[in-house]
C-alpha cells in the first residue's frame, strides 16, 4: 500500500513538473527588442562604492591606501573613475610608515592613461613635514611624478614658498617650484 502511494506521489510530481515546464516554455517569447534591452553595453557599465577603502599591497605589505565617501566608474572603455566627494591617499614604506599623503575635494582617475587629476583644496604632505597646497594636481603613473601649472604654496621647515606651478616625484620628496617666491631661512656658512 505504501509503495503504491509513493509511486502515485512520484508520478504526480513528475506530471506536475512536466506541466509546469510546458507552461513556462509555451510562454517564452523571442522578442528581439526585449532581449536587446536586457543586454548591457560595455560603455554603460557602472561601478559605484560608498565609504570605500582600497588598499594595494606588495609582498604582503600595504603600499597604498585610498579612502573616500564615494567612487563611480564613469567610463568602462577608458577605465575612468570619479571621486566626486573627495579622496585621501596614503603611501607607505616597507615598515608601514606613511611616507606621503594626498587629499582633495574632487578627483578623477583615467586607468588607460595612468593619470590622476585632483582638484579643489588639494593637499600633499611628505614624511619630512613639507606640505603642498594647490587647487589642481596631476599624478602620472608612467612618469611617477606629480605636477601642476597653477598657483602653489609649499610650507617646509625652511619657510613658505609660493609659485606658479611645480613638479615633484610621486612621493613629494624632491620638488621644484616654478617662478618661486616667498619667505624662507637660509643658513650662512
Amino acid at each position: 500500500m505504501i509503495v503504491n502511494i509513493l509511486h502515485y506521489i512520484r508520478s504526480f510530481a513528475k506530471a506536475l513538473l512536466a506541466g509546469a515546464l510546458v507552461f513556462i516554455l509555451s510562454n517564452c517569447k523571442n522578442d528581439m527588442n526585449y532581449v536587446n534591452s536586457l543586454i548591457v553595453s560595455p560603455d554603460s557599465a557602472q561601478i559605484s562604492g560608498y565609504d570605500f577603502e582600497l588598499t594595494r599591497s606588495l609582498k604582503g605589505f600595504i603600499t597604498v591606501k585610498m579612502t573616500g565617501p564615494e567612487m563611480k566608474q564613469i567610463s568602462a572603455e577608458n577605465g575612468a573613475y570619479e571621486f566626486p566627494k573627495g579622496i585621501e591617499i596614503f603611501m607607505y614604506d616597507s615598515l608601514g610608515n606613511v611616507t606621503s599623503h594626498m587629499s582633495a575635494d574632487y578627483s578623477i582617475y583615467y586607468d588607460k592613461d595612468g593619470i590622476w587629476e585632483a582638484k579643489n583644496n588639494v593637499e600633499v604632505s611628505n614624511e619630512k613635514g613639507d606640505q603642498l597646497n594647490t587647487e589642481y594636481l596631476i599624478w602620472s603613473r608612467e612618469k611617477e611624478t606629480i605636477e601642476t601649472d597653477q598657483f602653489v604654496k609649499i610650507s617646509s621647515a625652511d619657510g613658505i614658498i609660493y609659485g606658479d606651478g611645480m613638479v615633484a616625484d610621486q612621493h613629494f620628496d624632491n620638488w621644484e617650484v616654478k617662478n618661486g617666491r616667498g619667505v624662507f631661512d637660509i643658513e650662512n656658512e
